[in-house]
Order: structure tokens, then sequence, then C-alpha cells
């Protein structure tokens, strides 16, 4: 080894030339090695580094390799109720309550679910849809549909503007249509028996009140408008202000509370005079995910208990399952009034099968 840094140094000092060379020369009596090689590195123009520990190299160039060691993964359920492959939204994502889940505007989100039921069953056929507005009833065997139909639903929302006024108030806008496919009418060319079209707006105001088991996160004030875009008779509309309470537990569920008043309108006008006394006046609404299922029902009320108007109330049952990817099945069961606006005051009773294509919880 000495041989070599000899060697070197006689080099060095050949090419440096004869001022360079009585410098080597002074480095060349230094018996540290350290401070020799430091030396050298000063004559001949480089910067100084710090020498390595004598004792670091060696530990680091006998050190064994570290041992992998091989674990077994964990056993997860398969199926229907097997865990979920990415962590689903929470209530507060979803809903984009907090500073940290702001996503900007104009960005496509899921509201109501999405879902296409090739095999969608009725129980009754309305053959007279009829108001108690003359003009809109349909006498006469209008609807000779069949039972058994296609039904599809596409629904999202999108934020319009974020911190209104420089509050934690957001502005959304939604879209949510609802169509019925006679697609099994090959001798009627399979027509669209009707399609239910609901734009509506609201403002966010996020909260937090009561126990995280079940505590309040936000309060939606809104507008929404509902109609089939149909011709009289057949004409169905009607127009409402609404406020929803949104609450989210630390399971997951989520819970609805959602009252309404409709906007009253011109008698001779009115398509639906009594729509809220069968499609009801207030909604309430539990979604649980459980792994990679989606399970919601929705009841509605037209809040009549001491009036000569009965008591009404329609429940709509949902379970959507796991296929494949972000694919999942969509199970859908309906009794009581307003299955559509057409049979707003029709009780009826169905259910559907097919694929729900978005995740919505």
């Amino acid at each position: 080894m000495n041989s070599i840094r000899t060697t070197i140094a006689t080099l060095a000092t050949l090419a440096a030339g004869p001022v360079a060379a009585a410098e080597f020369d002074a480095c060349r009596t230094i018996d540290e090695n350290a401070a020799r090689l430091a030396c050298y590195d000063r004559v001949a123009g480089r910067a100084d580094a710090p020498a390595p520990s004598p004792a670091a190299a060696p530990a680091a160039a006998h050190s064994p390799l570290p041992t992998r060691t091989q674990t077994k993964a964990p056993e997860t359920p398969s199926g229907w109720f097997a865990e979920d492959k990415l962590k689903p939204q929470t209530f507060v994502e979803r809903w984009e309550l907090e500073p940290g889940t702001k996503d900007g505007v104009f960005k496509i989100k899921p509201y109501e679910p999405v879902y296409m039921l090739p095999a969608n069953w009725r129980q009754k056929i309305n053959v007279n849809p009829c108001s108690p507005n003359p003009a809109n009833c349909a006498v006469g065997g209008s609807e000779t549909a069949r039972h058994t139909e296609a039904k599809f639903q596409l629904s999202f929302k999108t934020k319009v503007w974020q911190d209104v006024f420089g509050s934690e108030v957001d502005l959304w806008a939604a879209y949510t249509q609802q169509s019925f496919w006679q697609v099994y009418d090959a001798a009627d060319s399979r027509p669209f028996r009707e399609t239910n079209y609901q734009p509506e707006a609201w403002v966010t105001v996020p909260l937090k009140a009561g126990p995280e088991w079940l505590q309040l996160r936000m309060v939606n004030i809104g507008i929404v408008h509902q109609s089939n875009g149909q011709s009289d008779p057949l004409s169905r509309s009607w127009n409402r202000a609404y406020a929803s309470f949104g609450m989210g537990s630390v399971d997951g569920m989520s819970l609805f509370i959602k009252p309404w008043w409709r906007v009253p309108e011109d008698a001779q006008k009115d398509n639906n005079p009594d729509i809220s006394d069968y499609a009801g006046r207030i909604e309430l609404q539990a979604i649980y995910p459980y792994r990679s299922n989606v399970f919601s029902i929705r009841l509605r009320n037209n809040l009549k208990f001491s009036s000569g108007t009965p008591n009404r109330t329609s429940v709509n049952v949902e379970w959507a399952f796991p296929l494949y990817g972000e694919l999942h099945g969509y199970l859908q069961g309906f009794y009581g009034w307003a299955d559509s606006l057409q049979n707003y005051n029709f009780r009826n009773a169905g259910v559907g099968i097919g694929f729900s294509l978005i995740e919505w919880r």
C-alpha cells in the first residue's frame, strides 16, 4: 500500500512542476494517513472531504445481508362479502365538508345511484293515469305496457361555487334522469314508457354536532324541479324547496332526513295538485356499506295523521354487491306510491335486478 501511494505521489510531483514538488515532499513526511491524504488533496487543488471512519468501512464491508422473511398474506373472505380493495370515501370526503377534502369546482361526482336494470318487474299496470285536473286524465286504457321492462338511472352532481363569499358553504348542482324502457315490447317498437328529469341546486352548510356514533355533519338547502317531459294528459311535474340533514356514523352509515315544501302552482295548470298526498312531504334514507356491499332503504311519508287524507308511506330498498372491479350487481325493490311521476297516485310493487356502475355510498 505504501509503495502505491509513493508511486502516485511521484507521478503527481512530476506533473505539478517545481513549486508543487516541494509541497508534495512536505506531505510525504506526514506519518498519519488521514492528514497525509488531506495534504495531498490540498496541493492537488481538490476540495477537502471528510475522511471515512476506519471502523465504519470494514463493518459495512463485512455486514451480512438482511434476512428477508416470507410472511403469509392474510386470508380475506371472497365473494359478495369480501373486504374492499380500495378504501371507500367517508361521509366527510363524499360531501367535501372539511378544508382538506375540498376538490374545487366543475368536477363530476356521484350523486344518486347510477344503474341499469335489464329486468324490472311491476305488479300492476296503470291503464288510466289520471289526476284531479281533468286535463290530465288519460281515460280509456292509454297505457297497455308490459309488466316487465328495463329501467335505468343516471345521476351526477358538481360543485359550482366553493367557499361562498369566503365561508365554508358550497353551492352544488345536480341532474338525475330515470327512464322506463319497454324493451321487450317488440310489437310497439320498444318505446320508452316514461322518463323523469330532475335538475336541482343547493347549498351545503358543514356542521359537526352530536355524538360520534351518529353526528350531524351538514345541512343542504335547495330547490328541485321534476317532470316527465310529456304533454297533456300524461304531463306531470312539480317544484320543491327542501332542507336535507345529513348524518354520518363511525362505521360508515349515512342517514338523511329531508323534508320539503311544494311550490304552489296555478290550479288550471297544475298537472298533479294532490301529488304531495301520495309522493310525500318528507323522506328518510339510510345507507350502510358492509365491506364491498352497499345497502340502502328510503322511506317517504305524506305527514297526514289526523285529516281526511290517509297516511301513506312508500318504501324503496337497494342492494349493490360486487361483481368485477367497479362493476356491482344491483337489486331494487319498491312498494307504495310514485314509483314514477305518471303513476304518482297509483299504488304498486315491483322488483328489479341489474348492474350498478358508480360507487355511490
